[in-house]
């Protein structure tokens, strides 16, 4: 790994779909040697897969909300598995993490409705181990690469 590498990912990051050919004029670098570090870089799994950035309020999921947890387990993986295998409709859990601090997991979730993360809070209380939620609304992103 070295700085170009940082830079290739930066890039791909931004925009996975970015081409070799213009990842190498913004490097000044050429085609072929671009390909060779990011095959190099999925090989060593550091790229792990390609993700497409999706306007949820369109398809009718706009709510989104980051919900926080305390749960009193030794099993921790158990607990997680419960928890992002719930079953909302309408509802989708995006990532469930274990975390440090005063919460023990945390999740980012996406709704249509405010219902359904209210039906997501019964189904979490009603798992073994859980004790408190604590959810916050997602009112606007932003990313280190966007133009707002």
């Amino acid at each position: 790994m070295d700085e170009i590498d940082i830079k290739i990912l930066e890039l791909l990051e931004n925009n996975g779909r970015m081409s070799h050919e213009e990842i190498g004029k913004r490097l000044n670098m050429s085609r072929p040697a671009i390909h060779q570090r990011v095959s190099k870089l999925e090989q060593n799994k550091i790229i792990k897969n390609y993700n497409t950035e999706i306007n949820w309020s369109k398809v009718g999921q706009g709510i989104g909300a980051i919900v926080f947890i305390n749960v009193r387990t030794s099993d921790f993986k158990e607990i997680m598995e419960q928890v992002i295998n719930l079953k909302i409709e309408g509802l989708t859990i995006e990532k469930c993490y274990r975390i440090t601090g005063q919460w023990c997991i945390m999740l980012k979730i996406r709704a249509g409705l405010t219902e359904q993360v209210t039906l997501l809070h019964d189904e979490l209380l009603k798992i073994e181990g859980m004790s408190d939620t604590f959810t916050m609304l997602i009112l606007s992103e932003a990313n280190k690469n966007q133009q707002l």
